[in-house]
């Protein structure tokens, strides 16, 4: 990241960017150095997101994010949204800042008193401002709250403030039915002691109390009701928002799918497991060159098969996906005994698999034994991915939550397999094979639930991504929900029609390195 001060004459300049080496975002306020051509610009600028952003903010301080996408970095969550607000005390005038193609900095004129900024350490090694508590509440107008009521509802649940840090935040700007709305979203969610200071300062601005019909709460605000039913003291914010995302993309998957799982063809569990069987040569090639290895349709099926490899030695990309596969097929087959006992998905199993799936790689000597040892411990990011895995700290929490959700049995299994596999690559627990291990929990759940086994293409991979990251960001669930479900019933249609025609036939490898 380079910024204007530091920029070469224009001379230089104008070669690099002729010979692509490096990028201009944010109307040319900063640079990002690349290191070859082509670039990929949208992976390039999520790289560097916050360090783009901690600059251009340095241009109009003070300055601080505000709104629920303050909210969202109080609370650790750093996916780098598509609209992001800021107030700016440098001058008068408003800008909303092109960053990137999809992305903009929107900077309102307000006065921003440096003592109520907080700096928060985002991806990239950067300070990010952002108001502090006490001033950012008075931010969170009728629109911000419902746009952000997931986030705002765990900060709020769990938010302690100091009562004079409240009355200075108030004093500077008092807005009496923003703070009565926040005190009734806190008196519902349990925290008494902030709905009563939240009261009583409103109470000291204006003597006319908003009622809740005015407030919104209850009504045009909707507290979602799997939270009201959580013991406050037994929970954390990032477990609440677990919480209220999964019960909402467990009631997307049944709007969308609703009825119709019920006719699904009936398959006996030893079918499924048959049909499992038959497509696991098919099944390994996609999921692993979906994750970027090169490997042949020919050289997978040797290895499912237990064949030498053909070809001869085999350089170290080769090894390295042949381990891939390797660790697949013996995971792939550790799921199916998992099915026929009928195991329940835990966080002691997940662990097991991801040993199976890494341990070719570590006895090639690819990997090293202590990468297996559990959850990962440290930070990472996903390459040209907006969504930000959680911190590592919160990962064993995040886990037994899925389990937990997993292990619900007012649940339909299409809605079970569909969620376990989000929330799991949502997680991220891992710092690598999350997607493949995801695809194997899908399956296991789908299994277990009388579903057939259901393989996501290579040639798939982008509108599956992109599905994934709607979801994990936009908290539009419907392209992932609708994805898979249309190949749960064409893998159900196509076993069906199988068995109709006789014997079952093995899925025929795409001929393609």
């Amino acid at each position: 990241m380079v910024p204007p001060t530091e920029a070469p004459s224009p001379g230089v300049a104008r070669v690099l960017r002729q010979e692509g080496l490096v990028m201009d975002v944010a109307g040319r306020r900063a640079w990002i150095l690349v290191p070859s051509r082509p670039v990929d610009r949208r992976a390039v600028f999520l790289a560097n997101y916050w360090p783009v952003i901690g600059l251009v903010l340095e241009r109009y301080v003070p300055a601080a994010i505000v709104g629920a996408s303050a909210v969202r970095l109080h609370l650790g969550d750093f996916s780098p949204p598509e609209y992001l607000p800021a107030y700016q005390a440098a001058n008068q005038s408003e800008y909303t800042l092109p960053l990137e193609a999809g992305f903009a900095l929107r900077l309102r004129p307000r006065p921003v008193d440096p003592t109520r900024i907080q700096s928060i350490a985002a991806p990239g090694g950067v300070q990010i401002p952002v108001l502090g508590p006490a001033h950012l509440l008075a931010t969170l107008d009728e629109p911000e709250v419902q746009a952000g009521v997931e986030p705002i509802t765990a900060w709020l649940r769990h938010l302690i403030l100091r009562t004079p840090d409240l009355d200075r935040a108030v004093t500077a700007n008092p807005r009496p039915q923003v703070l009565q709305r926040l005190a009734d979203m806190a008196k519902a969610l349990g925290n008494t002691a902030l709905a009563k200071q939240l009261d009583a300062a409103a109470r000291r601005v204006s003597e006319r109390i908003a009622t809740p019909s005015r407030t919104g709460v209850g009504g045009r605000i909707a507290i979602p009701p799997v939270i009201l039913s959580r013991p406050r003291g037994s929970s954390t914010p990032w477990l609440d928002e677990q919480a209220m995302r999964l019960e909402r993309q467990a009631e997307e998957v049944t709007r969308l799918v609703g009825k119709r799982a019920a006719g699904l063809p009936s398959f006996s569990s030893a079918r499924l497991l048959a049909q499992a069987q038959e497509v696991k040569a098919y099944d390994a090639y996609h999921s692993t060159t979906m994750e970027g290895y090169r490997i042949s349709a020919d050289v997978v099926e040797a290895i499912i098969n237990g064949q030498p490899l053909p070809g001869g030695p085999q350089d170290a990309e080769a090894l390295r996906a042949a381990m891939a596969v390797q660790g697949y097929s013996i995971a792939f087959d550790r799921v199916l005994q998992l099915v026929r006992k009928n195991a329940p998905l835990t966080g002691g199993l997940i662990l097991d698999l991801y040993e199976d799936l890494f341990r070719p790689s570590v006895d090639a000597g690819i990997v090293r034994p202590g990468e297996l040892r559990g959850w990962r411990t440290s930070s990472v990011s996903l390459k040209g991915w907006r969504h930000v895995p959680p911190n590592a700290l919160k990962v064993p929490d995040l886990i037994d939550g899925l389990e937990a959700f997993v292990g619900r049995a007012d649940l339909s299994g299409v809605t079970r397999a569909l969620i376990a596999h989000l929330e799991f690559v949502t997680i991220h627990p891992f710092l690598d094979g999350n997607g493949r291990l995801g695809r194997l929990l899908l399956n296991l759940v789908a299994l277990e639930a009388g579903l057939p086994w259901v393989t996501v293409r290579s040639d798939e991979r982008a509108p599956f991504f992109r599905s994934i990251e709607r979801a994990q960001v936009d908290q539009d669930t419907e392209p992932y929900v609708r994805f898979l479900w249309h190949l749960l019933r064409q893998a159900a249609t196509d076993l069906e029609g199988r068995d109709r025609r006789g014997a079952p036939r093995r899925r025929v490898l795409r001929k393609k390195a």
